[in-house]
């Protein structure tokens, strides 16, 4: 059963519907048990649409946020994810235009620096430019900044990247990187930070 430990999932749906690319690529750092995936999937519906999700699983322990976050997870505060979790999410987020690439994010940035394989009737297509990425994998300030800088310089002009839980991280500082990017806010909600990609004479 799909399900999700978090709030706002419409603004992911909002996006989806503002992207103009006919055949976008969206992607989810963070899978978990697939709540944001599968909006953005069924927001996408409609167009010829490519979903990534990254996820290690593993049980894979890692620290999930900074050392001076007063912010915890539902699941503790080095949460981990077992691989049963990745066979609840693949039994129920049954879309055939979702790849999920079980690693972590460093990982997935190092492998895939030059684009994503996507296999499709016979033929193989390299795609390297996003146009909805959302950020909701580890939660240190470092982390994230690496993720933003990464996906921000693949972001299609008008593109999105979401950021989840922005109070349990250093988001003014992720801020200030995203905007030499020219990658700025949109929406500031109560968990998620909306920010949108602008050519370099966008005024603020």
């Amino acid at each position: 059963m799909i399900s999700g430990d978090s709030i706002e999932y419409e603004l992911l749906e909002k996006c989806c519907k503002l992207i103009k690319n006919s055949d976008p690529l969206t992607c989810e750092i963070g899978v978990r048990l697939g709540m944001g995936s599968e909006v953005i999937l069924k927001s996408l519906k409609d167009k010829n649409h490519w979903h990534i999700g990254i996820d290690p699983y593993g049980d894979i322990n890692y620290n999930h946020f900074d050392k001076d976050s007063t912010i915890k997870h539902i699941d503790g505060q080095n949460p981990t994810y077992p691989n049963n979790m990745k066979l609840t999410l693949l039994q129920s987020l049954d879309f055939s235009n979702f790849n999920l690439f079980q690693m972590s994010d460093n990982d997935f940035m190092a492998r895939f620096y030059d684009g994503v394989p996507i296999y499709n009737q016979g033929k193989k297509e390299i795609k390297n430019e996003y146009d909805l990425v959302f950020l909701d994998g580890p939660h240190k300030t470092i982390d994230v900044l690496k993720e933003l800088v990464f996906f921000g310089e693949r972001l299609a002009m008008d593109g999105f990247i979401i950021l989840d839980d922005y109070e349990s991280f250093k988001f003014d500082l992720c801020i200030k990187v995203g905007e030499l990017i020219n990658v700025k806010p949109m929406h500031v909600g109560k968990n998620k930070i909306v920010m949108r990609k602008y050519n370099g004479s966008q005024s603020n």
